[in-house]
């Protein structure tokens, strides 16, 4: 499916408090990702490196980018969440392909692998003037919220 053939979708009540939760606080907020589009199962973001993100040869402090790539996963994953359910990663494997520059955009996307009824299986990945520079793939383990 290309990425204009996707069908609107819509988050839940709770699916959307979840998510303001997560861009409107903490390290997010700082970052400055946002959110681009979402669909079931799906989730494109984007952000620019704040000067405080690089190091001091110019370019994006890698540490950084392994934080955010979670975002977009996390976003795909809430498309398919339950009123009650609050993931939580137990694994990730994160591979950088290419040097990451300080002075650009980059987006991320985040896909759904496989969901069961307590673990889910998450992708990521993160793009330069289209050309990848990142990709993960994430576990997470589903809990209930207090």
């Amino acid at each position: 499916m290309s990425e204009t053939d996707r069908p609107p979708f819509a988050l839940t009540p709770e699916q959307r408090i979840l998510g303001d939760q997560a861009l409107g606080s903490g390290f997010n907020a700082w970052a400055g990702i946002r959110l681009v589009e979402i669909a079931s199962g799906f989730a494109r973001m984007a952000f620019i490196p704040r000067a405080e993100m690089l190091t001091p040869w110019g370019t994006l402090n890698g540490g950084v980018l392994n934080a955010l790539i979670e975002v977009p996963a996390f976003f795909a994953l809430l498309t398919e969440l339950g009123p009650n359910e609050l993931p939580v990663t137990n694994d990730i494997f994160l591979q950088h392909v290419r040097p990451l520059p300080g002075d650009c955009e980059y987006r991320l996307t985040g896909g759904i692998l496989r969901k069961g009824k307590s673990m889910a299986w998450l992708e990521a990945a993160v793009s330069v003037g289209g050309k990848p520079c990142t990709f993960a793939r994430i576990t997470k383990t589903l809990t209930s919220r207090r």
